[in-house]
């Protein structure tokens, strides 16, 4: 489906979305239509959905970062209580897992008077959670994408 060079250039897009066609092109040894053409493909197959920038949360006022499991009181409840999440500014991901939660949301507050307000005033009241087990972040140590 795709080749060497699209890896090439997936892995240079996951470092920077903003590089230029022609920078992209200078590192495959291609041209800079060529680079495009690829892209328009890669797109078109769904491996490209978009791209974003990194923001940095902590400088914008959001210090505390935190994961939160969560437990269903029901089996059945995982459409329903995700589609609550997602709107809930604060829910930035949701990921639903095995082992002990039935699904692991990282949520971003800008203190933690703040995080306990969305969890007790928004997450904890929808229907079909039954508890919640929360971690704050200390420190993030990295965050990067995956090399194709």
């Amino acid at each position: 489906m795709i080749d060497e060079v699209d890896k090439k250039i997936l892995n240079i897009l996951s470092q920077d979305a903003k590089a230029s066609l022609k920078w992209i092109g200078n590192q495959c040894n291609l041209s800079a239509a060529a680079v495009h053409l690829r892209l328009k493909k890669l797109e078109k197959q769904k491996i490209i959905t978009g791209s974003k920038s990194v923001i940095d949360t902590y400088k914008l006022g959001y210090q505390t970062q935190s994961f939160i499991g969560i437990y269903f009181d029901r089996a059945n409840m995982y459409k329903k209580v995700s589609k609550a999440l997602y709107q809930i500014p604060e829910v930035v991901e949701c990921n639903y897992t095995t082992g002990n939660f039935s699904l692991l949301v990282k949520v971003m507050c800008r203190d933690n008077q703040h995080l306990t307000q969305v969890l007790s005033e928004k997450i904890q009241v929808i229907d079909g959670i039954a508890r919640t087990e929360t971690f704050i972040a200390l420190e993030q140590t990295f965050n990067r994408s995956i090399q194709y």
